[in-house]
């Protein structure tokens, strides 16, 4: 409440109530990958090796890229050099951050149980984790079953020349949200952003337009439709052309047959004796290969 209103009430409820982070059970860590993984719990202690979860990432516009995190064990200080998850090479906190709605407040210290961000950093990003200290490299933290993003749109500016301020927004919305993935058909030469729902895309696309100043068009994702052979034939042609000087000639002799689903494409050489000079069979690999990008029937 702006006028403090019923604060004190609150604050005398919640350290009646609630336990304190010693009394707490802090979500477990895991120390190394697969099957192997072990559980490692950490301490709420101020003292011991830092280790923090970033769980959220933020483009402000003024402070810029903000990793926030929560310290669940030892103190984070503005001169403190941290490493993100097995990385070799720490980085310097420098400014310390508290949030506060949209107030960023630099602050001296944060101890476990503390909210606190960095800026500027581009190495850290979502479900990160940090750490003082090599021992702590393998420490990740288990993940969270996000649904998968199955709702998708392709996109493309409504103005002309702001292709690049588009990639750069999709870019830093796929930052924030675990639930927002950005592809790229080169096939299709297409676009395609992808979330949770309709609802979920207009979101995105509002704060596209408010904060980055992009306006899109969207329209449904084309479909990549696939050719195939599906029984053995033959094929002859012969080019020929005489423009004056010495012309053009060429002969082509292929015989194609189907393979295994998932076998992909393999190039046979069944020329004997140098009937054809073996310079020329290059060409005729990188013909077919051409054909297979592009489609034989529909193109």
């Amino acid at each position: 409440a702006t006028t403090g209103a019923g604060t004190g009430e609150l604050l005398r409820l919640c350290k009646r109530l609630i336990p304190n982070p010693a009394e707490g059970n802090p979500p477990p860590f895991l120390k190394g990958e697969g099957e192997d993984a072990e559980e490692v719990t950490c301490a709420p202690d101020p003292d011991a090796h830092v280790l923090a979860h970033v769980f959220k990432i933020a483009n402000d516009p003024f402070v810029g890229k903000l990793g926030i995190f929560r310290i669940y064990q030892g103190t984070v200080r503005p001169d403190t050099q941290l490493y993100v998850g097995d990385g070799r090479k720490p980085f310097k906190v420098g400014h310390l951050f508290k949030m506060q709605g949209g107030k960023h407040d630099e602050v001296d210290a944060g101890i476990p149980g503390d909210i606190c961000a960095v800026a500027k950093l581009d190495e850290l990003h979502y479900d990160a984790v940090l750490h003082d200290s090599h021992d702590e490299d393998q420490y990740r933290m288990k993940p969270l079953d996000f649904p998968q993003p199955m709702f998708g749109l392709a996109v493309n500016t409504k103005q002309r020349g702001q292709e690049q301020k588009l990639s750069m927004a999709l870019q830093k919305l796929s930052e924030e949200d675990p639930c927002f993935v950005v592809e790229h058909n080169q096939e299709l030469n297409e676009t395609v952003m992808r979330g949770l729902g309709e609802l979920h895309m207009r979101i995105l696309m509002e704060r596209m337009k408010e904060k980055y100043h992009v306006e899109v068009d969207t329209r449904p994702p084309r479909i990549a439709y696939r050719e195939t052979i599906t029984r053995p034939a033959e094929g002859h042609y012969r080019h020929k052309k005489q423009t004056g000087g010495a012309g053009q000639f060429g002969e082509v002799f292929l015989r194609v047959r189907p393979r295994g689903r998932g076998e992909g494409f393999e190039f046979i050489n069944k020329v004997v004796g140098g009937a054809i000079p073996t310079s020329l069979i290059p060409a005729v690999e990188k013909g077919v290969r051409q054909i297979l990008d592009e489609g034989a029937i529909a193109g």
